[in-house]
């Protein structure tokens, strides 16, 4: 639980520079699956960013998909706790939050009063991580230093857009729940 906090720590110290971030809510060993002091899995963080308001038009016309994203830069500092690895793996799991989008399963289902919208989630490289194919995202574990002073760290750089998916749009609000977990490789 320690290392899930000061993670989590460094991740909101991280988020609260940025200007997209209006607030931010963490919780260490309880989530907001639970109902007053009830404790969730072990060793999970949550991590809420606003996304940026965008209009019908944009969304109607944007060719690449991508409506004024929102950057999402973590900074992973593993300190020396990443001997022997070389990956960080950034698993989705969609179903365990909003759901996916019904019109298009590549994108997160969107709650709210919004409607003709989800949410897709880009790689570094702008392409649509596939949210119902069990999509993934990869980052490199950087190793700095030499022994016996060698420090691991990872960059993990994504974006969040509204994307239009196909059914008549309707303005409201549209937010999203996406778990996600990260495995060491």
């Amino acid at each position: 639980l320690e290392q899930t906090n000061f993670m989590t720590q460094k991740a909101e110290a991280f988020l609260k520079k940025e200007p997209y971030v209006k607030s931010q809510i963490t919780t260490i060993g309880q989530t907001s699956e639970g109902l007053g002091a009830s404790q969730a899995t072990a060793y999970k963080s949550e991590i809420n960013v606003k996304m940026v308001k965008v209009s019908i038009d944009s969304l109607k016309n944007s060719q690449t998909g991508i409506v004024a994203g929102s950057a999402i830069n973590i900074n992973l500092d593993c300190g020396n706790t990443a001997a022997g690895l070389t990956t960080v793996k950034v698993k989705f799991d969609p179903n365990s939050g909003s759901g996916v989008d019904l019109k298009n399963n590549n994108l997160l289902k969107t709650t709210g009063t919004a409607t003709g919208v989800g949410i897709g989630l880009y790689d570094a490289s702008n392409n649509l991580i596939n949210l119902a194919g069990n999509g993934s995202f990869d980052s490199p574990l950087i190793k700095a230093g030499t022994d016996p002073d060698i420090k691991y760290s990872a960059n993990l750089n994504l974006r969040a857009s509204y994307v239009a998916n196909g059914d008549v749009v309707v303005p409201g609000t549209a937010n999203g729940n996406l778990p996600f977990t990260l495995t060491y490789e």
